[in-house]
């Protein structure tokens, strides 16, 4: 898989990172969590995916049971009776009655049956293993937008915080150009709206920033946590050369959940056969060792033998047992080219969302500059008098907009490639 990293240019990096990932010079570096331990937490707590190992080793057992009927079955019993009957001169004396008794049964032939219900619960627990892979990869990417999730809200939220910043320096500019006379009174009423706007902006993102982070929590299978904790981010952008041909050939061959389906087809081309073992015989071998008498010591008793047994009638049932093999092996050869075609078009969705978020980084970038200039420009207008507060107004709001679109942009690509990378079944 050719992603790689790179380092952005110093203009671009240096304004990512002062937007995106910049964090709390007073933050504790030990309560920083990486997006890898936040993954590895994930692995380790998740309970959706310890239930599937669990189910996963319960299959496992099943494989272990179906190989029981290759050994001998060995019981042993033992039973104790007293009784009498009645003659024509009446009843007899009570009489004891003690039997035990060893047996054995081995299986010489059964046409393949055991063997058939062994490839297949096998085949069983291959696909469950590869079902808690696919849940791994659909869990950790759901990690992978709750944590990206958290972090655009913690760069939304410096934004609008910002965003307030300016709008207070705006207010404080204001009046005190309404005090000397210079402005109306009106700048000063805007600027206290807009303000109020703002830190309606701020406390909505924060409370976003709180419902995302418990989102991730419960993801990482977290319930109680310490309130300095925090997660941080690499400085780099992922850089993207894979091309839709190699996307494609990693899918058919990493998906998880496509080859539990090529599994299930497989079975059910063996449950044919096993089903179609309906109408042969088995042979079996037969001991038996034992003791019995009313009295102690008890006599020994032993025999041996071998049996076969052959269907003869059924009643239709193997009949309809085949039909029936042979309608689930079509269901699963369709389920299984569905899951194809499904594959194809998520590869091709995602590898065009990675091409079209990755194209829109330079132009936000672009606009955020221009915008930030642009706001300088109004500012410094306001200030000689030249211009009106409205102006001020409108840089800001496109200030703010613009660095949103950044952040958005950033974090899109960052997600795009990481739905892509789940498309292919690649954590």
């Amino acid at each position: 898989m050719k992603i790689k990293k790179y380092i952005l240019p110093f203009s671009v990096f240096l304004a990512f990172y002062t937007l995106v990932y910049a964090q709390d010079s007073q933050t504790d570096k030990s309560n920083i969590l990486t997006l890898q331990d936040c993954i590895d937490i994930t692995l380790k707590n998740n309970p959706s995916i310890a239930s599937s190992y669990a189910s996963q080793e319960a299959q496992k057992n099943r494989v272990s049971q179906s190989k029981s009927s290759y050994l001998p079955q060995v019981d042993a019993s033992a039973n104790y009776s007293r009784g009498n009957s009645k003659t024509s001169t009446g009843w007899n004396d009570a009489a004891n009655n003690y039997s035990s008794s060893i047996n054995a049964k081995q299986l010489i032939y059964d046409f393949g049956q055991t063997g058939l219900s062994t490839d297949i619960q096998k085949n069983t627990y291959y696909s469950s293993v590869a079902d808690t892979k696919n849940l791994v990869v659909n869990t950790i990417y759901q990690l992978k937008e709750a944590y990206y999730a958290v972090l655009l809200a913690k760069q939304r939220k410096l934004v609008y915080e910002q965003s307030v910043e300016q709008y207070q320096q705006q207010l404080k500019r204001a009046k005190g150009y309404y005090e000397v006379g210079t402005r109306p009174k009106i700048d000063v009423t805007t600027a206290e709206v807009n303000l109020n706007n703002a830190k309606l902006n701020l406390i909505q993102t924060e409370n976003l920033l709180n419902k995302s982070f418990h989102v991730l929590l419960n993801i990482m299978g977290i319930y109680d946590y310490d309130e300095s904790f925090d997660i941080t981010m690499n400085d780099t952008l992922p850089e993207f050369t894979l091309t839709e041909e190699e996307a494609i050939n990693t899918a058919m061959q990493n998906r998880q959940d496509l080859l539990s389906y090529r599994l299930k087809l497989e079975n059910a081309r063996q449950n044919i056969k096993l089903s179609k073992t309906g109408y042969a015989p088995s042979i079996n071998a037969t001991g038996s060792y034992g003791w019995s008498g009313n009295d102690f010591p008890l006599y020994d008793r032993w025999s041996v033998g071998a049996g076969i047994s052959v269907p003869l009638f059924s009643g239709f049932s193997t009949y309809n047992k085949v039909k029936e093999a042979q309608n689930n092996m079509l269901s699963a050869y369709y389920n299984l080219t569905a899951a194809e075609q499904d594959i194809l078009l998520d590869i091709k969705k995602a590898y065009l969302n990675v091409q079209d978020s990755k194209s829109k980084i330079p132009v936000a970038e672009i606009s955020r500059t221009q915008a930030e200039e642009n706001y300088q420009l109004a500012v410094g207008r306001y200030k000689v008098g030249v211009g009106n507060y409205i102006e001020v107004k409108d840089a800001e709001t496109t200030l703010s907009d613009a660095k949103l679109s950044y952040i958005n942009a950033v974090f899109d690509y960052i997600l795009s490639i990481a739905a892509l990378n789940k498309a292919m079944g690649i954590e």
